[in-house]
């Protein structure tokens, strides 16, 4: 008797077991949809691009700025090619200062772009992109890893081994390209159809809350598309207190058949986290610069958010290497789309996507679009979206309307 009680009281334990899992399934607030507020809608600054942000331990944020001078300092007719600023406030009401002793990148010598950015534990880490010639062209040839343990006061350039050398601001050791400063330099490249590009050569890193302290792990996630076939996603880890070591990090291959992320030390081994469109529904294809995620966490939630977006291939938009690597590629303005995961490492599921993402006027020419880590509602369903646009003047002139930081208040539905 006693047996048949216990085996029915197991028999219970687990049917309750099994619908409370069921329950918190259900609970669980996943995105559906996404709602722009336009309302919110905000421009501000004297120029530049792309953006890439991360959450400082001092409580501000701080943004790499490409082609411009976001606050026309010194140079109010020209500008950086990669600059560093400093946002304290809220996104309805901050401030912005420069962050005077990051090296200069200006001229064609500094042909520079800043993208991936990271506070972990005290440590401001920014991972500069080269252009092959002197002045904007892509694809890039890889990448050179920039670090500071004083909040931005000083830059250290960090080599393969992981060794530090002081950059001064103008520091002749900035510009230099070799393999001896260089952490990627034209490395495991692939064809596009001939032109070869390389990976890791246009990075930025998962931002997970105030200087990292959201992580669930030890490591640090860092993206880059496929240099040749940039719609295909792919991913790197490294402890994060070995990211200056070339030799510890570790390449996504693949999913196991229980969603888990695969690695492997080799490069060459490397797979595909999440592809996106090759091209869009119009038959316009996707150009070079394209797919480098803003991945951030969101605590609300409980998942990552990235936001995604694509911009289009030269003047004909086809597949040719001619118009994959041109160095224009805003004849229309680009693609945006929102994804979620548990982890950092995905696997990610899409909740919104459009080919053509217009804001406020048919001539907007939106591209790499970002989220603050820190300008989030605390139920999660709110965040912050920052992106770039190239629009035309009535001459034709691009990248002179809307050429500045653009920020708008979105609303993800559950």
């Amino acid at each position: 008797m006693k047996s048949i009680f216990f085996i029915s009281f197991l028999s219970s334990l687990f049917i309750l077991t099994a619908c409370s899992g069921v329950q918190n399934r259900a609970e669980k607030k996943l995105p559906v949809g996404v709602e722009f507020q336009k309302e919110t809608l905000k421009r501000m600054g004297a120029g530049g691009d792309n953006w890439c942000i991360t959450w400082a331990k001092d409580g501000s944020q701080i943004v790499s700025m490409c082609d411009g001078n976001w606050l026309r300092l010194e140079n109010p007719l020209g500008g950086f090619h990669n600059h560093l600023f400093r946002i304290s406030g809220e996104s309805n009401d901050f401030q912005r200062e420069d962050i005077p002793n990051y090296p200069d990148f200006s001229g064609e010598q500094g042909s520079w772009f800043g993208y991936g950015i990271a506070s972990v534990d005290h440590n401001i880490y920014s991972v500069i992109s080269k252009t092959p010639w002197g002045s904007w062209s892509g694809p890039f040839r890889g990448i050179k890893l920039l670090k500071s343990a004083d909040n931005g006061e000083s830059w250290f350039r960090v080599d393969q081994q992981g060794n530090e050398l002081f950059l001064d601001v103008n520091d002749s050791m900035r510009n230099v390209v070799d393999q001896s400063e260089m952490f990627f330099l034209e490395e495991n490249g692939l064809p596009h159809k001939e032109q070869v590009a390389y990976p890791f050569s246009f990075v930025d890193f998962v931002q997970q809350g105030q200087d990292n302290s959201a992580a669930g792990d030890e490591y640090l996630y860092v993206y880059s598309p496929e240099g040749a076939h940039a719609h295909k996603l792919t991913l790197a880890r490294v402890h994060k207190e070995k990211l200056g070591i070339r030799s510890e990090w570790d390449y996504f291959t693949k999913y196991d058949d229980k969603d888990q992320a695969q690695w492997s030390g080799d490069i060459m081994d490397r797979g595909y986290v999440y592809q996106f469109p090759e091209k869009s529904g119009n038959g316009d294809y996707f150009g070079w610069y394209s797919w480098l995620p803003s991945v951030v966490w969101n605590g609300g939630l409980g998942l990552y958010i990235m936001v995604n977006g694509g911009t289009y291939a030269g003047h004909g938009m086809s597949d040719s290497d001619k118009d994959y690597y041109d160095a224009w590629m805003h004849t229309e303005t680009g693609s945006l789309g929102f994804w979620y995961s548990e982890d950092p490492f995905g696997p990610w599921e899409q909740f919104f996507y459009t080919d053509y993402w217009i804001v406020d006027n048919e001539k907007n020419r939106t591209y790499q679009p970002k989220l603050s880590p820190k300008w989030i509602s605390e139920d999660g369903t709110e965040m912050t979206l920052i992106w770039s646009d190239a629009m035309e003047n009535e001459e034709g002139k691009s990248h002179t309307v809307n050429y500045i930081w653009n920020q708008m208040r979105i609303k993800i539905q559950i």
